[in-house]
């Protein structure tokens, strides 16, 4: 597996990378505040608040037209239905753009250098350390609500209402979903040996499974929701409980898509033992994946749900 780096034909004399302009993140903010805004209004279902969303019709006029023959008082759950797919295509799109040139800058044009590399791994650090932030108040909702829980959830955790219910074993499909997450992460840690050892049918072949166990997990998940005999609307025990492992789900979900880009890339010999940065992004993130789980299923299962089988 090479990984080639030409020097840089600008004429640059210094290591770092001076990007060029481009309309791509332009592109991809917008779509994302023009979604946000949709899919705000897909939730609310208010006939008054359509022309907040009228907003993203506006500004993406020029890329497709949904406003033609719409009251001016209300959206159609069509209109805002097709909104949200049509600003899904498009964004998913501008990414793939935007990934497309960042693989061929790191590939084929040699801009990512040393020290660029190091740029990169320190903010990857750092946005995993704002994902953590992210976690931490929904946590701190759970321990607050457990240790002191108030007069109104009956003084008592799991509230009254949620303790009467059947709840689920930690130790049936929440024990193995954390067996098919931490074996992923096994599986991940053998492809990077792999990589180091120049071995590419074994980093394949370790990517390969550890994508299969995440969509296998994501699919125990979703068998796990229909099991549940309570709602995201039952009180604080349901909102942190389907927040956190909603939240940790989607997670999953986007981690598995990091690992099927580096399977690519894998696939495309884009990767060597001295160069293979992307590859670890998405390995530290679907260890940070793992480590947010095993706090999930230690607390949210073991602690909180556990408690109302004595």
């Amino acid at each position: 597996m090479n990984f080639n780096f030409i020097n840089n034909s600008k004429g640059q004399q210094h290591p770092f990378h001076v990007l060029s302009s481009s309309k791509l993140p332009v592109f991809i903010s917008t779509f994302v505040g023009c979604l946000a805004l949709t899919v705000i209004v897909k939730l609310q279902n208010i006939s008054n608040v359509a022309k907040f969303s009228i907003i993203s019709a506006d500004i993406m006029e020029p890329f497709f037209s949904v406003t033609g023959a719409m009251p001016s008082t209300e959206l159609p759950d069509s209109i805002v239905d097709m909104r949200i797919v049509q600003l899904l295509t498009l964004l998913l799109i501008t990414i793939w753009a935007w990934g497309r040139e960042l693989v061929r800058e790191a590939t084929f044009e040699g801009w990512h250098t040393e020290d660029v590399v190091i740029g990169l791994y320190i903010g990857m650090i750092l946005f995993l350390a704002s994902e953590a932030m992210l976690f931490f108040p929904f946590f701190w909702a759970f321990f607050h609500a457990s240790l002191s829980p108030a007069v109104t959830v009956g003084g008592v955790w799991p509230p009254e209402g949620i303790r009467l219910e059947e709840t689920l074993d930690p130790f049936m499909l929440p024990l193995v979903n954390t067996v098919v997450l931490l074996t992923s992460g096994v599986a991940l840690v053998a492809a990077h040996r792999a990589i180091l050892a120049g071995c590419k049918a074994i980093v394949v072949n370790g990517l390969y499974i550890a994508i299969s166990l995440g969509i296998l997990f994501s699919w125990l998940q979703y068998l796990e929701y229909g099991l549940t005999k309570y709602t995201i609307t039952d009180g604080l025990f349901g909102s942190t409980f389907f927040m956190l492992t909603g939240l940790h789900g989607f997670h999953v979900i986007v981690g598995t898509c990091l690992l099927l880009i580096a399977y690519w890339r894998a696939v495309q010999n884009h990767f060597s033992r001295q160069h293979h940065a992307l590859f670890e992004f998405a390995a530290w993130y679907w260890h940070f994946v793992d480590v947010v789980w095993l706090f999930v299923f230690a607390f949210l299962y073991c602690w909180g749900i556990d408690l109302a089988l004595f």
